[in-house]
């Protein structure tokens, strides 16, 4: 049976590829936010402005992308050392994580995270006015940052 835990390796290597792809995307994403940035900058008035705002967004999407990239890292190395290779006793793992229960909690708090950014994206699309439909997302956050809470506190 213990021969089995080493299937996990595929979530180990899916992992870090999705990462991998993750960091790629976000710096493509900061190089085209630097390229719309001085492309416009070089123009003055409107475009100027419109450069500017377009290349903050692009900022934006690359922090998630990033984000989504440490949590896939966090994601494999836990998984790596929870099953394949369990670190010794008296050592600290690479990212702390001893127990699938840490895990899940880094996990959790790494989404609440992510929901926020793109929280801040979906409120740098609006266009002014009142959209209660924006204020879904961070409704939504508020809560099940709640519910990591309660349950690290449970644990």
């Amino acid at each position: 049976m213990a021969r089995f835990r080493f299937i996990s390796i595929i979530a180990v290597l899916a992992s870090g590829f999705g990462a991998l792809l993750m960091f790629i995307i976000g710096a493509v994403k900061v190089v085209r936010a630097y390229k719309i940035y001085f492309a416009e900058h070089l123009l003055s008035g409107p475009a100027a402005l419109a450069g500017a705002s377009a290349a903050i967004t692009y900022l934006v999407q690359a922090i998630d992308a990033f984000l989504i990239a440490i949590g896939l890292m966090i994601f494999g190395g836990g998984i790596y050392n929870l099953f394949i290779h369990p670190v010794p006793e008296g050592q600290r793992s690479l990212f702390g994580i001893e127990t699938i229960t840490q895990l899940k909690s880094l996990l959790a708090e790494l989404v609440v995270v992510i929901l926020m950014v793109k929280f801040l994206e979906e409120a740098l699309h609006s266009r002014g006015g009142y959209q209660w439909d924006i204020v879904i997302l961070p409704v939504g956050v508020l809560l099940i940052a709640i519910a990591v809470r309660v349950l690290r506190f449970r644990d």
